[in-house]
């Protein structure tokens, strides 16, 4: 059974999937990936109150030979704290890393329950 989840819209106009007429985000899946793009484009201590939350990945792209692996435990972590609904739903994610002209490029590729979302930082 899927749970009933709603959250606040959050797309801004330059989001892919902006839509304007809509206040309330009332589908399980987009309200999951509102609180995915949170926590991936989050850095660490710029939540007031949650000093752990986010992922760093601004910071880890501009690194030198970060690993994969490191970035993949470091998103998944994020997840199992601050997005358990995507666990009862289920979920498997891809990340690969590129060698960028002035820093990385990390390409992400989540599957939520049949459903595709993908996402490329450069």
């Amino acid at each position: 059974m899927i749970p009933d989840y709603k959250d606040i819209y959050i797309k801004s106009k330059d989001h892919p999937r902006f839509h304007s007429d809509r206040i309330i985000e009332d589908d399980v899946i987009e309200t999951i990936v509102q609180k995915l793009e949170m926590t991936l484009f989050t850095n660490k201590g710029t939540l007031i109150g949650s000093p752990n939350f986010g992922c760093n990945l601004e910071f880890f792209l501009w690194e030198t030979k970060v690993p994969a692996t490191n970035l993949k435990e470091i998103i998944s972590e994020q997840i199992n704290l601050y997005i358990p609904e995507l666990i009862t739903l289920g979920y498997t994610f891809e990340l690969e890393l590129y060698e960028g002209s002035f820093r990385d490029i990390l390409y992400l590729k989540f599957v939520i329950n049949g459903y595709n979302f993908e996402l490329i930082m450069n």
